[in-house]
This record gives C-alpha cells, sequence and structure tokens, in this order.
C-alpha cells in the first residue's frame, strides 16, 4: 500500500505544529493539515505561555517569537460574597518564566518557522472521516484522501481522528468551557513586567475561575468553567464572558471574543494517549493542568509534541507502526506526565464542592472576626474550629485537605 507521507499531523496549533517541526527536523516527509485559514485561525487559550518547552523547540524564540509581555506579578483574588474578597499577590521582577501570548499572533509566526523547516501545511482542510486501511490509517477531507502509516492526533479537545474510530468517549465533567475577551485599554505597566490576576468566585454556581492577562496594548479577559456546572451558574453561558468582565470592573472596547472547549481530566482520569498507528497529543490527549495556582496547557502541547515527532522517527525507522507506545514510554520519562501527576492531589482537592465554595467563606469569615473589635474576642484557632464546625467540615477533614495542597 502506498502512503501520501511517513506522518500526518491532523491540527496546526501549538502540540501539531511542534510535532510537525521535530520529526522535519528527523528526516520525516510530514504533512499537516489545519482547517483554519491559517494556524491559530481556530486556536484559543487564556493566553498564558510557560516558555521552558518553547525554548527546547526553538532555542533563540525570546528573541523572535511575537511574545506579549513576562508575567512578573502574580495576582489571587477569591470572592467570598458581593462585599467580601480576599487578595494576595506575588511580584519578581525579571523574571521571564512565562509571557502573555496571542495565539492568532504566536500560532501564525510558529507556522511559519515550521514551513522554512520544510513542513507541508495544508490550510482550510477539515477531516471528515478517518478508518484503517490495510498497514495504516486513511483520511477523508474536504480536499481529497490521504494515507499515512503514523497519525499524529493534534486537533484539540475533540480528538477528531480517535473519535473517528471510535477511540473517545466524552462526558461534560471531563470538558471545560473557555471564554474570553481581548480588550482594547491602557495597561499601566513597564513595558518589561506584566500581571496574571486569577479569580475565584466572582460568577456564583460555576465551577473553575476566572483570568485577567495583561498583553502590550490589551487585556485577555476570561473564565475557564466545567461544562457540567453550566446550568447552576447564575448567568448563562454566553453572558458569562461579559458578566464576569463587569463584576471586576474592567471597561474598554472589545475587540475580539472567542470561545473554546479545555480538557479537563487529570492524571488519573487521561484517555488513551495511543493506539495503532495514531499518537495524540495536546488537547488531543486531555493534557492540562489546573493545581489552583497554575493552569498549564501551552507548555504541555509543544513538549508532548516534540516527544511525538521524535517518537515517530522511532516508529518509522522500526517499520512497525502498530507499536506506537514507545510514545507513551518516552512521555513518562518527560516533564509532561511527570508534571500531570505532580499536580494530581491539587487538581482533585479543587474538584471538592467545598474546596471553592465552602473553605473561601469559612476563611473569610475568620478574616472578618480578626479584623472586627468588640466586647467579646475569641482566639484565632477556637474562631477557626467554630466556622468548619459550622460548615460540618471536621478539623481532620481540613487538615487532610491541607496535607492534599501541599503534597
Amino acid at each position: 500500500m502506498s502512503f501520501d507521507a511517513d506522518v500526518i499531523i491532523v491540527g496546526g496549533g501549538l502540540s501539531g505544529l511542534s510535532a510537525g517541526i521535530t520529526a522535519v527536523r528527523e528526516g520525516l516527509n510530514v504533512i499537516l493539515l489545519e482547517r483554519g485559514e491559517y494556524s491559530g485561525a481556530k486556536n484559543v487559550s487564556g493566553g498564558r505561555m510557560y516558555v521552558h518547552a518553547l525554548r527546547r523547540l526553538i532555542p533563540d524564540a525570546l528573541e523572535r517569537a511575537p511574545l506579549e509581555r513576562p508575567i512578573t506579578k502574580e495576582t489571587f483574588e477569591i470572592f467570598c460574597d458581593k462585599n467580601r474578597k480576599i487578595t494576595f499577590s506575588f511580584e519578581e521582577k525579571d523574571k521571564k518564566n512565562s509571557f502573555s501570548v496571542l495565539r492568532s499572533k504566536f500560532d501564525r509566526w510558529l507556522a511559519s518557522e515550521a514551513e522554512n523547516l520544510g513542513l507541508l501545511i495544508s490550510y482550510s482542510t477539515l477531516v471528515l472521516n478517518a478508518y484503517r486501511e490495510g498497514e495504516g490509517i486513511t483520511l477523508e477531507t474536504n480536499r481529497g484522501t490521504l494515507k499515512a502509516p503514523l497519525i499524529i492526533d493534534a486537533s484539540g479537545v475533540t480528538s477528531v481522528v480517535f473519535r473517528l474510530l471510535g477511540l473517545r468517549r466524552f462526558t461534560p465533567d471531563k470538558w471545560m468551557l473557555g471564554v474570553k475577551e481581548i480588550i482594547k485599554t491602557d495597561v499601566n505597566l513597564p513595558e518589561n513586567e506584566g500581571e496574571v490576576r486569577t479569580i475565584v468566585g466572582a460568577i456564583k454556581g460555576v465551577k473553575g475561575g476566572g483570568f485577567v492577562y495583561t498583553n502590550k496594548d490589551t487585556l485577555s479577559v476570561g473564565m475557564a468553567v466545567t461544562f457540567d456546572s453550566l446550568p447552576k451558574s447564575e448567568f448563562p453561558a454566553k453572558d458569562l464572558v461579559e458578566a464576569f468582565r463587569e463584576r471586576i470592573g474592567i471597561e474598554g472596547e472589545i475587540l475580539e471574543y472567542s470561545a473554546h472547549a479545555i480538557p479537563y481530566y487529570g492524571f488519573k482520569n487521561l484517555p488513551p494517549l495511543y493506539d495503532k498507528n495514531l499518537i495524540a497529543v495536546g488537547d488531543s490527549a486531555g493534557f492540562l493542568i489546573n493545581d489552583g495556582f497554575t493552569i498549564r496547557g501551552m507548555d504541555l502541547a509543544i513538549g508532548s509534541g516534540m516527544i511525538a515527532g521524535l517518537a515517530a522517527k522511532k516508529i518509522v525507522e522500526s517499520r512497525n507502526f502498530s507499536n506506537t507506545e514507545v510514545y507513551y514510554e518516552m512521555l513518562k520519562d518527560s516533564f509532561v506526565l511527570k508534571h500531570l501527576e505532580l499536580a494530581y492531589n491539587r487538581f482533585e482537592l479543587i474538584n471538592s464542592p467545598s474546596t471553592l465554595s465552602t473553605y473561601p467563606e469559612i476563611l473569610c469569615n475568620v478574616l472578618s472576626d480578626m479584623f472586627t473589635v468588640e466586647e467579646n474576642r475569641d482566639t484565632l484557632i477556637n474562631d477557626v474550629l467554630y466556622r468548619l464546625k459550622e460548615k460540618g467540615i471536621p478539623l481532620s477533614q481540613a487538615v487532610r485537605d491541607l496535607w492534599k495542597a501541599v503534597k
């Protein structure tokens, strides 16, 4: 059976382009299919990239890539109710560990880097069907049929190829809805500084939170909430980000609105990452970390894409295209799965109903008591115990949850 390429990659986002760049460098014949008119046209993210993986992919990327601002300040805001809020910040100037990015700019740049290396990208190409044929997989697209012995599915959370082959089952608790607006406004920060605001409890009923990222001359404002909590939201999904923006007091011209499904599996619930002739990367593999302090997907996408490109070389050289487990073995030795595993305790904790609702309320009550001076006053420990008891949470459970948060 003749094939059109050694590898076909479905999806031209960060994971697909990283896989393509790596595979081309390894000397493979690669075709990438992107459904948008250009890379970045269909890609949505909150807008923060941890750049350690990018530097491995393109060592001089920080000097050349269209990054917005280095994140030098972390601010966390927890709304207890309309009148009470906990806020704390950490600032570290001159830090360049993560940057705000606009995906429409960045992905387009990365695609041009890939094409300059020789990666063939077919834009406006939509995969309509996939099936096994002979020793490979055939993809039917709106622009014709393509065959390859190895497919890398980088199509995003819907995992197009895995789904068409019957290898995915989706449930609402494993997806989040991400909604975002780009707001034109004055950013009153020095050019080499940027802030991330992580906000919990601003919109009642939903499981998730909001964010504000400072770009060069805009703000990325949005929310990420689980699909299964949307029916409990005080606002319908279509009004979610606007209500959030108004509640936190951000005004300005709306330049862009976008919505996107986000994977929300956690390490122990990841879907199948490989099958015969098939590899999943990035969102298609469910690679997202939410540990309450950081939300990460882009570095995992780049990292898993690079590993897939290297694994593709090994698989092609072996001529055993059904043995894609080599990809998983390489993932296990990488930061991708190691970091997902490290984050799982906190991921599990923030999915507990009490973590994002009851505990913030208890903390607000304790702080209110601390800063209220009246005739009767108790010790701090007694007040904490009283507030826990008031909410029906045993001290032993609170200690276990605290241990999970730091473990």
